[in-house]
C-alpha cells in the first residue's frame, strides 16, 4: 500500500524567521467553510493576479487538495504545465517536483519519479543549508525515505525532533511521528512502526484536520492488521471509514472498506464479510487491489445469503 505523504510548504520570505506553524489547504479552507474547498480556490485563484505570491500559495493549495485526496490523473494534468513557468518561488519549484514524483511513482513510473524526487531533495538541501530551517528535513527525510537511504531519513527525523520536538503543533508532530513509522513499517518492525503512529494519530485526533486524520487512523489500522490485532485493526478502520463518507472520498474508502473485508477474512467472518463486499465500488479500487477483491468475492460466493455483486467485478 502506498501510504499518504504529507508536504508542508511554507510560504513567508525566506529571510524571515521560520513560522511556528505549518498551513495548507485543508486549515485554509476551514477558515472558509461556506463554500467546498476546490471551488474556493479555483475562484480565488482565477481573482488574483496569475504569478504573483497569492496565485502560488493558491495553487499550491489546490495541488495539495488532489494529492490528499488521491487524485493523481488531475494532480498530473495540474502540475505538467506549471513545469513551463520560468520563474517560480523555490518552494513552488519544490512541491511540483516532489508531487510530481509521487504522481509518477503511484502509476508505477519509478525511475522517472526517482528523477524528480532527487530534484526535490537538492532543492530542500539547499533551503535548508543555506537559510539553516530545521523544520524542512522532515521534507528531506520523507523523500529519503522513499527514493533514498532510509536510515539518513530516521536521523533527519531525529535531528528534526531534537530541535523542535518541544513545539506544540500537532500537524508537525503528525509529520514526523508518521514518518518514523513508515521507516519502522518498511522494515517490518511493526511494534516500532504501531508506536509512532499512535503518537502521530494522539496529535492530530482532536484537531480539524479531517483529511490528516484519516491517515493517522489508516496508518495504524493497516499496521494492527499485519500484527493480528484484529479487534483494534476495525476500530480504526471504522474510524477512517467515518471520516472518509463524511468527506465523500470514494477511492480512499473503497481501499478502507478492502482492508477492512481481508480482516474479516482473518477471523473467519464470512458473515460480516458477505455483508460488506457489495459496499466495495470496484470502480474505485485501484489495479493493485482486484485480485484481492475477486478472490474475497469467491470466498462468499457459496453463501446463500450473499448479495449479488456485479459479474463485471468478478471478471
Amino acid at each position: 500500500m502506498i501510504f499518504l505523504l504529507l508536504l508542508f510548504l511554507l510560504f513567508s520570505s525566506f529571510t524571515a524567521n521560520a513560522s511556528e506553524h505549518f498551513s495548507d489547504h485543508e486549515s485554509y479552507c476551514l477558515q472558509k467553510d461556506e463554500q467546498a474547498c476546490l471551488d474556493l480556490l479555483k475562484k480565488q485563484s482565477d481573482a488574483v493576479p496569475i504569478y504573483s505570491k497569492a496565485w502560488f500559495k493558491l495553487i499550491s493549495y489546490k495541488l495539495d487538495y488532489y494529492y490528499d485526496k488521491r487524485e493523481f490523473k488531475k494532480l498530473e494534468q495540474t502540475i505538467t504545465p506549471l513545469f513551463s513557468i520560468e520563474s517560480m518561488p523555490d518552494v513552488f519549484e519544490l512541491q511540483l517536483n516532489y508531487y510530481y514524483s509521487k504522481t509518477l511513482a503511484y502509476f508505477g513510473k519509478r525511475e522517472e519519479a526517482k528523477h524528480y524526487a532527487q530534484l526535490a531533495i537538492s532543492k530542500l538541501e539547499k533551503i535548508y543549508h543555506i537559510f539553516e530551517d530545521p523544520m524542512r528535513m522532515v521534507e528531506i527525510a520523507n523523500l529519503e525515505y522513499v527514493f533514498g537511504d532510509r536510515q539518513k531519513a530516521y536521523q533527519l527525523l531525529l535531528l528534526a525532533e531534537n530541535k523542535f520536538g518541544k513545539r506544540g503543533d500537532p500537524v508537525f508532530h503528525l509529520e514526523l511521528h508518521t514518518n518514523k513509522g513508515h521507516i519502522f513499517f518498511i522494515w517490518q518492525n511493526y511494534e516500532r512502526a504501531a508506536k509512532f503512529y499512535k503518537l502521530a494519530l494522539d496529535w492530530i485526533k482532536d484537531t480539524e484536520h479531517d483529511a490528516k486524520k484519516v491517515v493517522a487512523y489508516s496508518n495504524i489500522a493497516r499496521t494492527y492488521q499485519l500484527m493480528n490485532k484484529h479487534e483494534l485493526a476495525l476500530e480504526h478502520f471504522k474510524r477512517t471509514e467515518e471520516l472518509l463518507l463524511a468527506q465523500n472520498n470514494p477511492r480512499l474508502l473503497a481501499v478502507i472498506l478492502i482492508r477492512t473485508a481481508e480482516v474479516y477474512e482473518q477471523l473467519n467472518d464470512l458473515d460480516k464479510l458477505t455483508h460488506l463486499m457489495p459496499r466495495i465500488n470496484f470502480g474505485d479500487l485501484s489495479h493493485g487491489y482486484h485480485e484481492t477483491y475477486k478472490r474475497l468475492a469467491k470466498l462468499i460466493a457459496s453463501n446463500s445469503n450473499s448479495p449479488k455483486l456485479s459479474s463485471s467485478q468478478l471478471n
